[in-house]
């Protein structure tokens, strides 16, 4: 199956499925930035905190998009940052799994959520031989995001979008696949409209993203691949900050 999209004003074709993984998207939005930091100090964080981002992410958001919203938290990563984006946009937030797909060898070749088709790199051809090897990198990625569901929500289904825009927020991101895994999500929900949206992303992602014609809200998008050493001025604890993250995305149901 084959969609028509426009980017920049000219016309692409974009294969959206393929054996049940989905290698490309066919929305055509525009894509925005909110601003650009491309050389930001290495020694100071850009944002004092994950909340303090969702927060300016919220206002940023909140003077381009119109109600009714919903956003998604990218667990865990994300869960902070869209919570407090939430709060400032007065809207309902849910935490959205996702799990990237990894091949030995080749690193990370995309990513799928909760029980949707996997998003992967277009430069990524599967062979035959290589076959076996993605459909047990797509059954791990599946028992990720089963494993991580329960923890974040429980048996609780995630909040529908059918309608209103969806907002799929993240934190730090280098890599876009789980954002446009997620954005595949969203899409089977038939929601108004899509935004993904980070607090701090890089120009490599922004591409990535602008391929699919998907809208991307970011306050700081880095020339750096990357990304920033220390984009939050939280403790750099990745126990505590997933633990944080469980928490606030319990607060969601």
């Amino acid at each position: 199956m084959w969609r028509r999209g426009l980017l920049a004003g000219l016309g692409t074709d974009v294969p959206v499925r393929q054996a049940g993984v989905a290698f490309g998207l066919g929305w055509h939005w525009p894509i925005f930035a909110v601003a650009m930091v491309t050389s930001p100090s290495p020694e100071q964080p850009i944002y004092p905190s994950r909340s303090g981002a969702g927060a300016m992410l919220g206002g940023k958001l909140g003077q381009r998009l119109d109600p009714p919203l919903v956003v998604w938290g990218i667990a865990p990563t994300g869960v902070e940052i869209a919570a407090g984006a939430a709060k400032v946009l007065n809207c309902p937030f849910d935490v959205v799994i996702g799990a990237h797909v990894r091949i030995d060898g080749l690193g990370v070749i995309g990513a799928m959520a909760e029980d949707c088709d996997a998003v992967l790199d277009p430069e990524f051809s599967p062979r035959f031989g290589v076959m076996e090897t993605l459909n047990e990198a797509l059954d791990r990625a599946r028992r990720a995001i089963k494993t991580e569901r329960l923890l974040f929500r429980g048996q609780r289904p995630i909040r529908g979008v059918e309608g209103v825009t969806v907002v799929v927020a993240d934190g730090h991101v280098t890599s876009a696949w789980k954002l446009l895994a997620a954005a595949e999500a969203a899409s089977a929900m038939k929601p108004r409209r899509i935004v993904l949206a980070a607090a701090v992303s890089t120009q490599l992602v922004r591409e990535h993203v602008a391929a699919r014609r998907l809208e991307f809200a970011c306050p700081s998008i880095l020339s750096d691949p990357n990304g920033h050493p220390l984009p939050f001025g939280d403790p750099q604890d990745p126990s505590a900050e997933r633990l944080r993250s469980i928490v606030v995305a319990r607060q969601a149901a």
